[in-house]
């Protein structure tokens, strides 16, 4: 993250001088988290933070501290209380959150949660990424994207609920599913994309909107993911707001695009290995209906003798696989060489996703990397996947105090860290930090 960081204001040599105001105001930048993962937005505040004391050497700091983040998972709130003993606040349910009153981790109690009162100090930006699985075009029962009873729905009336509650709130990113652009049938044909932007400028913010790829900002990973930055209008350098403050803030955020690293640069010289952990697990019986029936669709779509073919390929590269992973892996492998790939041959990473190819991971976070030899990524590697590097994983303690399941799933979180990067760069540039909030505007014409 922090070479990343240092890369871009290598690069773009206004981005010291643009964030200088943020830093010349003489208080700690505050910013929250909500779902971001296992402190991805932590981790890519504090790497900018220190790249800019050092290459400013002036003596001139920007100061960032989270105030408070909230994550659900126990085992994540177990390591994040480990990881990131700076930041003062661990709540662990995003409704108590949004009601302003939140059982708190550490502490054991429930605690008053720091948002927009004098005491407890305000807030100036946010993180959030609220559950997508309601999104998901493998939920059999997906349900309206504002409707409370659903996780998706509740993620993100918790998230308005929050916002509402901070009136001195400059900037927020949201990540969610690549689904957010899709039109539904739930939702009268309207995208929740529009959905969530429109509630966004009706509370005077900025909606700048993107279906992306990690791959646009630098590691060779390619799911779509929607990113949104929200950037409060009166606190804007861009104009007072309509569509030309929001077409810079865009392309602000689009500047910070780069060539994908070549996957070479990302994979070890390594001969194929079993790790300990793994064992070939065998196929569940009435549990697995769900992929029998896709075992079924497979065979009507390759014919039976060309996926046992290709079943007897993945078979022979001796990969510790259940059989539903067999047979994702070989129809990637299938629909891979229709493409005039030869994974044979090149060295190609395979993340799957049920029947189809898409590179997310399969459960345990087995990522097949493919050529003369096939193996699994090591831990180092799928982390580099998601941005993070042998310094974030040494400095956070990840491989210390997660285990390898754990740091697996870490590296499966979508929430990118180049892509926060390139959020939080974007707010730092954009933002007037000496703007007067809404609130005071409000109090002043009362």
């Amino acid at each position: 993250v922090e070479g990343f960081v240092r890369w871009n204001f290598e690069r773009k040599a206004d981005l010291l001088g643009d964030i200088s105001a943020t830093a010349a105001r003489g208080k700690p930048l505050r910013l929250f988290s909500m779902y971001t993962g296992w402190g991805t937005a932590e981790m890519v505040a504090s790497a900018v933070s220190r790249v800019f004391k050092s290459l400013k050497g002036t003596g001139e700091t920007l100061q960032v501290e989270f105030a408070w983040m909230c994550e659900s998972n126990l085992d994540k709130c177990r390591y994040l209380a480990e990881a990131f003993k700076e930041v003062q606040h661990i709540f662990t349910d995003a409704s108590e959150v949004a009601s302003g009153c939140a059982w708190e981790y550490r502490s054991g109690r429930r605690l008053l949660v720091p948002m927009d009162c004098p005491v407890l100090k305000d807030l100036d930006g946010g993180f959030v990424g609220y559950p997508c699985v309601d999104l998901s075009s493998l939920n059999t029962g997906p349900g309206q994207f504002k409707d409370s009873s659903t996780a998706t729905g509740k993620g993100y009336a918790n998230m308005l609920q929050v916002v509402d509650k901070c009136g001195r709130l400059a900037f927020l990113g949201v990540e969610n599913s690549g689904n957010m652009w899709h039109k539904r049938r739930e939702d009268h044909f309207e995208r929740p994309i529009d959905i969530q932007d429109m509630a966004f400028r009706e509370r005077g913010f900025l909606a700048s909107s993107h279906r992306v790829s990690a791959h646009e900002f630098g590691p060779p990973q390619s799911r779509n993911r929607s990113w949104s930055l929200y950037l409060r209008k009166t606190s804007s350098r861009t104009g007072p707001g309509g569509l030309e403050a929001e077409v810079a803030l865009s392309n602000t955020f689009l500047s910070f695009r780069c060539e994908v690293v070549p996957l070479a640069n990302v994979l070890a010289a390594k001969g194929p290995r079993r790790l300990p952990s793994e064992k070939v697990q065998k196929p569940r019986g009435e549990g697995g209906a769900k992929w029998s029936r896709q075992f079924a669709e497979l065979a009507k779509r390759l014919g039976e003798e060309q996926l046992d073919f290709k079943v007897r390929e993945v078979l022979s590269m001796d990969l510790p696989l259940t059989l539903r992973e067999i047979h994702v892996v070989a129809l990637a492998a299938y629909e891979l060489q229709a493409r005039n790939v030869d994974v044979w041959k090149e060295p190609v990473v395979i993340q799957v996703d049920a029947w189809r190819i898409a590179p997310c991971v399969i459960p345990k976070g087995k990522y097949i990397v493919t050529g003369p030899t096939w193996r699994l990524m090591d831990k180092q590697e799928k982390c580099f996947l998601q941005g993070v590097g042998p310094e974030e994983i040494s400095a956070y303690r990840m491989e210390q105090l997660l285990t390898e399941t754990q740091l697996n799933d870490m590296a499966a979180e979508l929430f990118t860290a180049q892509i926060c990067l390139a959020a939080f760069l974007s707010f730092l540039v954009c933002w007037n930090p000496g703007a007067v909030p809404d609130t005071e505007i409000a109090e002043q014409t009362a």
